[in-house]
């Protein structure tokens, strides 16, 4: 059974007060208007999703996919009924196009006459990242052409391998309407280090129409050596939310789709928390770790003119300070069987709000602060998902804190929560009513 609370304000400082006196501390300060965020999401594609097929049915089947926090899938299905039913309820997909040209062709004829462009959050050119071999380059050719046509807006995707996938060269000069390449890594445990090889490589490369691409990516269901029965357990739950964090530590990163069947389950529920934040909340500004953060925050730096240019950390000199660009580790400890850590991503919606989603697998109660760069923070509403230590069993909870503008945010996460924080932002020194 689930439990739900809210808790007064003065309950929340209280139990955060108790909290910090366990708490190994870190801080971070967030830029509010950074020169590149590391990414911007549309609410057609809310920064994660699913690999399955659609369900159509009535009241309860909307309901499966708002519990399972299902905002887009990827499929090949795009019946008409299925796509009447996903414009109506607001769901999108990201639709494969596969089979010979005249089907595909009458696929995008079927969503351009329904109006239906409104549920495709994209098109991914077939699922084989050779693109079917040369025999099928001028197919893809005439598809992209078509998709141009009739689909202004819509982003195509191709499936990669690796920095140079074949499909991009099949292409030719229509590679300049390709804007998402989609990595399949749900065989991978950790995925930071092989998209940080990726990116470096299409930013260094010479193909300007690669340099700008972005990168959507699959990801796994369970944990490596697990059984499909773990999908939903809270210790899987915590460390696909760790895969999700540090796939968008790497620059590039739009979306992360989970490679299983959407489920009103633990784990759908969690998504459904971190899909509001995401969809409320489309700039995602920065990503961090609670064991890199100090470190990071403490160096003294100074730009570095004998650096070498493939060098990532900016321009701020030599192995002594590649700490400044902090490597997610937490998803991969897990993966092999170590202790994690607090994880962060922080996102904005432009204006009056900051979110935090943050997971605890440190086994630890984390005190935290939270600056801000442009300006204060105040109020919050807390979102939790925690395994409770007595019952082992899931529980949910919403509580607002309050927050005095013109000072850090600091709060407590447990051992074993998954959470976000919105936060009010403001150019004042005091609280509105109202968050």
């Amino acid at each position: 059974m689930k439990t739900y609370v809210f808790r007064t304000a003065a309950a929340a400082a209280l139990c955060l007060v108790a909290a910090a006196a366990a708490a190994k501390d870190f801080s971070t300060t967030i830029d509010l208007a950074p020169a590149q965020p590391l990414a911007r999401v549309p609410k057609k594609f809310p920064g994660f999703g699913y690999v399955c097929d659609p369900k159509v049915g009535g009241e309860e089947t909307v309901l499966e996919y708002r519990h399972s926090g299902a905002w887009v899938l990827k499929t090949k299905v795009c019946d008409e009924k299925t796509l009447e039913f996903l414009v109506r309820n607001h769901i999108s997909i990201l639709l494969v196009l596969d089979g010979s040209r005249e089907k595909i062709n009458a696929d995008l004829k079927r969503i351009a006459d329904g109006k239906y462009d409104s549920a495709i959050a994209g098109f991914l050119l077939g699922d084989r990242a050779d693109g079917g071999g040369e025999a099928e380059a001028e197919k893809w050719r005439a598809v992209v052409s078509s998709i141009r046509r009739r689909f202004k807006d819509v982003p195509i995707a191709i499936p990669a391998a690796d920095a140079k996938p074949p499909l991009a060269k099949m292409l030719a000069d229509r590679i300049r309407d390709v804007s998402k390449f989609v990595y399949d890594f749900s065989k991978v445990p950790a995925p930071y280090k092989k998209l940080k090889e990726i990116t470096k490589s299409l930013t260094f490369g010479s193909n300007k129409d690669l340099k700008r691409m972005r990168l959507w990516v699959i990801a796994p269901d369970r944990m490596p050596g697990s059984d499909e029965s773990t999908r939903s357990d809270f210790k899987t739950t915590s460390w696909k939310i760790h895969w999700m964090m540090s796939a968008y530590a790497v620059e590039a990163v739009d979306a992360v789709l989970f490679n299983q069947p959407m489920q009103p389950d633990d784990f759908g529920y969690t998504l459904r928390y971190l899909g509001q934040a995401f969809r409320d909340h489309g700039t995602v500004l920065t990503h961090g770790e609670s064991a890199s953060s100090e470190a990071a925050k403490s160096k003294s730096i100074s730009p570095d003119l004998e650096q070498d240019f493939d060098d990532l950390t900016g321009g701020f000199g030599g192995e002594d300070n590649m700490k400044i660009i902090a490597s997610p580790k937490a998803c991969a400890n897990l993966a092999n069987g170590k202790s994690g850590d607090v994880e962060y991503l922080a996102l904005a919606n432009g204006s009056d709000r900051l979110c935090l989603i943050m997971v605890n697998t440190s086994g630890k109660r984390t005190k935290y602060t939270v600056e801000t760069k442009g300006k204060k923070t105040g109020n919050c509403t807390i979102r939790r998902m925690f395994l409770d230590p007595g019952t082992k069993k899931v529980k949910r909870e919403a509580f607002g804190g309050y927050g005095q503008p013109g000072l850090p945010y600091t709060s407590s996460i447990e051992p074993g929560a998954v959470e976000t924080v919105t936060l009010i932002l403001t150019d004042r020194k005091y609280n509105q009513a109202g968050y």
